[in-house]
């Protein structure tokens, strides 16, 4: 077999001398150069890469300077084999087993041995060498490389694209933490992917970064395609048969139980003071103010005032068996006065301790009635409305219910807090347009696409959308109006409470008033805010009475079903 270096020699030096009589003939043998490399080297080895290399180039250049391309039956062929070719060969053709060591020698590749077979008796580390090694070497029906563009990352004289991909991944950066490698240091043996999933989650930028920065249906985008497949086929299978090695546990040290709080014990059944800790309640006081409070309730007689009232105070109330009322002795400890009432209207002038609700109280010219004293001062409460009407005395029991507001007005009108949702006449929209669709990346039969316009009476407005478990991927894109473009302004997007940036976006493609956001999410309920802010342009006069800023604010509810 011609070695790749020689093969090439003899083409230059028939260019030189004019021997090849059409350029059908040069493209076939450079066709039979690359078949030899390819058929006589490893595919991880570096002559069988640089063979798919020039491959490439050659079928590139062909297409546009070779004539015979225009016919539509043309294909390319490679130069026919030579019959007695093994005789033709001088000793300097010849390989050796050394040559081909040399030739087939490339750091940390793998043999083809085993290949796609099955994953049972593996490890959970040669169960990863294994796929990227398939990985490396995986063909299309033509029985070409495919993943030339995946090999290695692109020349940093590609600024563009290490622009817009933030964390680029080929497969050799994939193959060098599988083997352990970390940074400049010697390979361990132990992969840096201690689960399936970071080992996926890792690879799977690939072709992710392929389809972010490639256009739909391009060559690299295919590949892309087939690769994706073939690792998740592949992925599959292996977790099927290789377990994950054991996760670390961590063990978290709890602070010791802190004392308990100390227990209340109520005690019943005695008024006596007892020597034991706690609190005591007096079953017979408690019974007495229920038998008051049942009694002012139902209207019952057998209350009655006392003929002995001291001068210029309550009168006392007491029970039918002679016990004075919860009112009088807290009255009578606390020693306030009531100023008698106006017009049916009762003034407190100092605060006290509220009484049980329902106590009785006995007026001389009334009976008896309920009146329940509220806790705060006076000075804190609301005065009283002017159009209430004053009680006029009656013998109910209850008083006279009114259905007036018995609050004042506080000053607040409510119709101040809804002024900055509306929208000035003459102002116009600072969101215009609000486009939703679905990610084109997403493997679906037919993409979702919503345009969100604004609101013609209000700044705020939202939305409820129900999407199928598919449609899990969003591209979110808000026009500006081009008024705004003339003023500062600023933009906050947020997806279940996490701010979200633009998408960096070619230079040929982005426009400045529409920005480009992507983000996935999940099933369940997902909230979308889009909250832009503007002021007036400087040195331009102020329009109208409304506030310096403007606020238009946008609110998507994406419900996206469970698959």
């Amino acid at each position: 077999m011609s070695r790749t270096y020689q093969e090439r020699s003899r083409q230059k030096t028939k260019l030189n001398n004019h021997e090849y009589p059409t350029v059908t003939a040069i493209e076939s043998d450079f066709r039979r150069m690359i078949l030899n490399a390819k058929a006589f080297n490893e595919k991880s080895s570096q002559l069988f890469s640089d063979a798919e290399k020039i491959r490439k180039a050659v079928s590139n250049f062909m297409v546009e300077n070779n004539p015979a391309y225009k016919t539509e039956d043309y294909k390319p062929f490679p130069t026919p084999v030579p019959e007695n070719w093994e005789a033709q060969l001088t000793s300097d053709d010849i390989e050796t087993k050394d040559d081909v060591a040399r030739a087939s020698a490339t750091p940390g590749a793998h043999e083809e041995e085993g290949l796609g077979g099955s994953f049972e008796g593996d490890t959970f580390q040669e169960a990863q060498e294994k796929i990227v090694a398939e990985m490396l070497n995986l063909k299309n029906d033509d029985d070409e490389l495919i993943v030339g563009p995946f090999i290695n990352l692109p020349s940093r004289e590609l600024r563009d694209y290490y622009r817009i991909i933030k964390h680029p991944v080929s497969l050799r950066s994939v193959q060098k933490a599988v083997q352990g490698v970390r940074g400049r240091d010697k390979a361990t043996g132990v992969s840096n992917f201690k689960s399936w999933a970071t080992f996926e989650e890792e690879t799977s930028c690939i072709w992710k970064n392929a389809y972010h920065y490639n256009e739909d249906g391009s060559d690299i985008s295919e590949a892309a395609r087939l690769l994706e497949a073939y690792f998740y086929r592949r992925l599959a299978e292996a977790k099927k048969v290789v377990a994950e090695p054991p996760q670390p546990k961590v063990k978290l040290r709890m602070p010791a139980k802190s004392p308990e709080p100390p227990k209340i014990t109520l005690k019943f059944g005695s008024s006596k003071p007892s020597g034991t800790a706690g609190v005591s309640v007096d079953n017979e006081a408690l019974k007495r103010q229920q038998d008051l409070v049942n009694a002012g309730m139902n209207g019952q007689a057998s209350i009655r005032a006392s003929p002995r009232n001291p001068p210029g105070g309550p009168p006392n109330v007491t029970t039918a068996n002679g016990v004075p009322s919860l009112q009088a002795s807290q009255d009578k400890r606390s020693g306030s006065r009531d100023k008698p009432a106006i017009n049916g209207v009762k003034t407190e002038t100092s605060m006290g301790q509220s009484p049980a609700p329902g106590t009785v109280v006995v007026s001389a010219d009334r009976g008896t009635s309920l009146d329940a004293r509220p806790s705060p001062s006076p000075a804190m409460m609301p005065p009283p409305p002017a159009m209430l009407t004053p009680r006029l005395p009656s013998g109910s029991p209850h008083p006279q219910s009114h259905s007036a507001n018995h609050y004042g007005s506080t000053g607040y009108s409510s119709a101040t807090q809804f002024d900055s949702t509306r929208r000035q006449s003459g102002k116009e929209a600072l969101i215009t347009n609000l486009s939703i669709s679905t990610h084109p990346g997403l493997k679906i039969d037919k993409h979702f696409h919503l345009d969100v316009l604004p609101s013609l009476t209000t700044t705020q407005q939202s939305i409820t959308i129900t999407l199928p478990s598919s449609y899990y991927y969003l591209q979110l894109i808000p026009t500006l109006a081009p008024s705004v473009m003339h003023r500062p302004y600023k933009i906050f997007v947020t997806v279940n409470s996490n701010r979200i940036v633009p998408t960096p976006q070619r230079p040929d493609e982005s426009d400045a008033r529409k920005s480009l956001y992507e983000h996935r999410v999940v099933p369940g309920l997902n909230r979308i805010e889009f909250e832009m802010v503007a002021g007036t342009p400087r040195g331009a006069p102020k329009i109208g009475t409304g506030p310096d800023l403007e606020v238009e604010k946008v609110t998507i509810f994406v419900h996206l079903m469970r698959a």
